[in-house]
């Protein structure tokens, strides 16, 4: 523990053990007591050996202290009662202690000892701001302490000192450790730069940190050194004074005196804004006094009504019903206070809204949700600005507030000032994944699906943020959530078929002895197919492999054919995919597309899809086709299908039937599938909306084709529309303003599914666009 667990010994450290001994430990004689009473004399044995003073002096002073119930414990303890002891009895401070903790024998019960004990003792799964309120009751007992003693010249406990630097890091990694396992360093200099590149600090508060903590620990070892114990106060002796400057460095004492306080001052400025700043009332402190009175007393109505606030009966209800209701009668005394505290926050902030009552009303649940645990209070309390973001986000969008109310987690992404500026760019997506999966054993798969869902969540949410505040383009919103679902599905595949692999074996085909692994792929049709992805899209997708040859069947010790292995890999994908949890699913999976739609195999071989697509398929599978391509997979698989699409979509469309079979399926869809009425367009699907525009392209496609390949080449609508543009097959004109149109709608249909709204607009609200659509699809179709 301490400076031994975190490799940071001075000259003159102590050393602080806690000493374990396992459960499954026993004595020749089977007796448990004296197996206790072993490890016991053993450890008495041990630091007497390294403390016991001789005529040589000592080894280490020894320290176990930090042990289960300190002075009064156990001076050794097994493994169970430790774990116990942290369930029962661990309190904030040992959190702190145990962020060092290292172990150095016992290697083999590292798993016992860290994962299965430590790690969910320090590093909860949730957000925890709590420790924070800990960090303020150890400073302010240690503030006490030093004030009591004059110790203003300690370089260790004093302000600015190394315990702050040491508070700073520890407060983050207790909070962040369980989502970010490069945190969990017991090494402060290894983990303060990580805080900078998890945003957590800024880079240049981080470098002040580094430079104030070499600078303290520097002198912290130049000081036992010179007086050969254990020290951390300033000498009040001008000769070791100016030795201790010498040895520093310094031209004197009055200048190392300079420098320390500099550095002091940079720790003491971070860390009272860290601990501290949060604290500060947004408003007056009488008007933050008055609040939180009336709420304590239950009187908030009220003092509300003596407010800008109380102009709004909303929101006065809501604030209300919230102090008594039955959730505030069931908290803890710590989460009331927590609660009390956000209401004298947020009331201002609400003040300030234009409509505060359905502002307030979309906060409830997501408050009620953080009740429940309330260090997502805590977190709120902690940083203001994030629950000003808060506010911000539910007013814009009952989505997104419906997302934090059902996922608190979620709040964690609010901290981050860019987070209304910018969307994760597509490495940032992937990077952010890789990390996720830091926390999870490589074959713990229910630990996997969570960690999907995690990610999913985050990444859904900043795009949609970033869509809602920060004017993120329309293309870039669906390249972000496709990149979103691309990186989740190719997971997904590679989890199902590392399992699978582990029961049966690899698939392999072909004549003997000349046999080779067979290929699978996964291809995606529809949104996700064409890189339009949506807020809450299902996933189209068609699964294929290259199966062939007298034997088909895979390697392992209990082998199975590759039909089955093949669609026992697809059922394990569409669960890890579509499985629903407490905590949600991923996506809705469609596979309807497949060769013969529902009623036909659930995984076809590359061969009975081509005879397939040349022989049987409709003219709307060809328009599917167009929307199609591979995202996971086999690379041969992928290559062959994308060949086989291209050469169908060239050669083999019934272009002699194309215009009729394409206005009659769009009437068939306007009929049955429309939502809209006299007062009301349906922006998908009724005349001039979306779905025309999107069978114009169609048809001008695969009527072109055979001509023209390159307009195959791209699966997206709007790359397609300006292949038609290049190739002159539409005019620049036409196209631009189909391409303006088009955008136009789906940004619409963006914003309805933020708030969570079907796909209906006011008639009169798009009439000039939906007359310009609806005159070309008569041109072209009459």
């Amino acid at each position: 523990m301490g400076k031994l667990g975190g490799l940071e010994l001075n000259f003159s450290s102590d050393i602080d053990l806690v000493l374990l001994y396992p459960d499954d430990a026993r004595l020749d004689t089977g007796d448990a007591d004296s197996t206790e009473s072993y490890y016991q004399r053993l450890a008495q044995l041990l630091i007497r050996l390294l403390d016991q003073v001789t005529e040589d002096g000592l080894v280490f002073r020894v320290d176990t202290r930090l042990r289960p119930f300190g002075r009064s414990g156990p001076i050794a303890i097994s493994v169970s009662a430790f774990e116990s002891y942290l369930l029962r009895h661990g309190r904030d401070w040992e959190r702190y202690a145990y962020v060092k903790a290292r172990l150095i024998t016992g290697e083999r019960y590292r798993g016992d000892v860290f994962d299965e004990i430590l790690s969910p003792f320090v590093f909860r799964r949730y957000l925890d701001y709590g420790v924070f309120d800990a960090l303020r009751e150890m400073h302010g007992l240690i503030s006490r302490e030093v004030q009591r003693k004059d110790m203003a010249d300690n370089i260790k406990l004093g302000p600015g000192g190394i315990r702050e630097i040491e508070f700073i890091v520890q407060v983050f990694q207790l909070v962040r450790g369980a989502r970010d396992p490069s945190l969990r360093d017991p090494h402060l200099l290894r983990t303060l730069p990580r805080l900078a590149e998890q945003r957590a600090l800024e880079p240049a508060a981080v470098a002040r940190l580094t430079s104030a903590y070499r600078f303290l620990r520097c002198l912290e070892n130049r000081l036992q050194a010179l007086e050969d114990r254990q020290t951390h106060d300033l000498p009040a002796d001008a000769e070791l004074r100016a030795r201790l400057a010498y040895a520093l460095g310094e031209p004197g004492w009055a200048s190392l005196c300079a420098t320390l306080s500099d550095h002091r001052a940079d720790v003491e400025r971070e860390f009272k804004r860290i601990a501290w700043d949060a604290r500060a009332p947004a408003e007056g402190k009488a008007v933050t006094a008055t609040l939180h009175a009336a709420w304590e007393a239950g009187t908030i109505a009220e003092t509300l009504a003596e407010t800008p606030l109380g102009r709004d009966a909303e929101a006065v209800r809501v604030l209300t019903d919230l102090r008594h209701g039955g959730l505030y009668r069931r908290m803890d005394e710590p989460g009331r206070r927590r609660l009390a505290e956000l209401v004298t926050r947020l009331v201002p902030l609400l003040e300030r809204e234009a409509a505060p009552g359905k502002a307030a009303d979309r906060l409830l649940p997501i408050i009620r949700a953080v009740c429940r645990r309330s260090a997502y209070l805590a977190l709120l309390n902690e940083n203001p600005a994030a629950l000003e973001r808060l506010l911000a986000v539910a007013a814009h969008s009952v989505l997104l507030a419906r997302q934090i109310a059902e996922h608190p987690l979620l709040l964690d992404e609010l901290l981050d000032a860019r987070i209304f500026e910018s969307a994760p760019t597509s490495p940032e997506l992937a990077a952010s994944f890789r990390q996720q999966l830091q926390t999870v054993p490589g074959t713990d798969v229910e630990r996997s699906l969570e960690a999907m869902r995690q990610f999913q969540r985050a990444a859904v949410f900043r795009i949609a943020v970033a869509d809602r505040f920060g004017h993120l383009p329309l293309m870039k919103v669906s390249d972000l959530l496709t990149e979103t679902a691309e990186v989740l599905l190719r997971f997904a595949y590679e989890l199902a078929r590392r399992e699978l692999v582990g029961k049966y074996g690899r698939p392999f085909c072909g004549e003997p002895p000349n046999l080779r692994e067979a290929g699978f792929a996964v291809i995606a049709y529809g949104k996700l197919g064409g890189l339009e992805l949506g807020y809450g899209s299902d996933l189209d997708l068609v699964f294929l492999h290259d199966s062939a040859g007298a034997q088909q069947q895979t390697d392992g010790a209990n082998p199975l054919d590759n039909a089955r292995f093949f669609v026992r890999l697809v059922q394990r994908l569409i669960h890890f995919l579509s499985i629903q949890t407490s905590s949600g699913r991923l996506y809705e999976i469609d596979t309807r597309l497949r060769p013969s739609g529902g009623s036909g195999l659930l995984v076809t071989s590359l061969a009975n899809f081509r005879r397939y697509q040349l022989e049987e398929a409709w003219t709307w599978e060809h328009q599917a086709l167009l929307r199609s391509r591979a995202v996971a997979g086999s690379d041969d698989v992928r290559r062959q299908f994308e060949r086989e699409r291209r050469e169908v979509l060239v050669q083999h469309v019934d272009r002699a039937r194309l215009k009729d079979e394409i206005v009659k399926m769009r009437e068939r869809m306007r009929a049955e599938l429309s939502l809209g009425s006299a007062d009301d367009f349906d922006i998908k699907q009724d005349a001039g909306g979306l779905a025309d525009i999107e069978f114009l392209i169609d048809y001008w496609v695969l009527a072109n084709a055979h001509a023209y390949p390159e307009l195959v080449e791209y699966p997206d609508n709007i790359r397609q529309l300006e292949a038609l543009q290049r190739t002159r097959l539409v005019s620049a004109a036409r196209c631009a303003a189909l391409k303006e149109d088009y955008l136009t709608l789906r940004g619409r249909s963006h914003e309805l599914a933020l708030d969570e709204q079907p796909r209906l607009v006011p008639a009169a609200e798009l009439e000039g666009l939906r007359a310009r659509v609806t005159a070309l699809w008569r041109e072209v179709f009459a």
